[in-house]
């Protein structure tokens, strides 16, 4: 339509563990936060279209983006800390490799972050892409601190310190 401004789309990126329990109960309250930051959205006006920004990490990262590609509409960016054969051998599984490789393909972008020198490193700036592409993070978290550079509590902090707002899931009992 002519003269109708554009819809922007709500850029959600997400963090978290990558071991998850109790993961009906997450499912839930992961759907009710992107609910949450949906709505927000329509309350200033701007309902326009999801998309999930995310390292496609095992745990916390896949549940996220697998709500959020139950919408219509929604897509997917992926922000990865390596290229995609090395980020690959972090996974233990056949099973777990083919559904990164499945979500993979299914992203509309896919951007490797610039090579740093160490993986934990890599991952900490992942983390700050993600963040630094997002609207909203939910995060999928214990509220302890990072077990390692790089870690959830980490990219909370940034998320925080860049004034982006984190809807946090409780990991330990998908309390929002």
């Amino acid at each position: 339509m002519a003269g109708r401004a554009e819809r922007r789309a709500l850029r959600l990126g997400v963090t978290g563990h990558r071991s998850l329990h109790h993961e009906v109960e997450l499912r839930r309250a992961v759907n009710l936060a992107i609910d949450h930051a949906l709505e927000v959205r329509d309350a200033e006006g701007d309902p326009g279209d999801l998309i999930v920004v995310s390292a496609l990490a095992e745990g916390a990262d896949r549940l996220v983006v697998h709500e959020c590609l139950r919408r219509d509409g929604a897509t997917l960016e992926a922000v990865l800390p390596l290229p995609v054969d090395e980020y690959t051998k972090d996974f233990d599984t056949a099973v777990s490799r083919r559904e990164f490789a499945d979500l993979v393909s299914l992203a509309v972008v896919v951007e490797v972050a610039e090579t740093m020198p160490t993986r934990e490193q890599a991952y900490e700036r992942a983390g700050h892409l993600m963040v630094d592409r997002s609207d909203v993070i939910v995060a999928v978290w214990d509220g302890l601190p990072a077990r390692g550079r790089g870690g959830t509590a980490d990219i909370v902090t940034y998320a925080q310190d860049r004034r982006v707002p984190v809807i946090r899931v409780d990991s330990g009992n998908g309390q929002r």
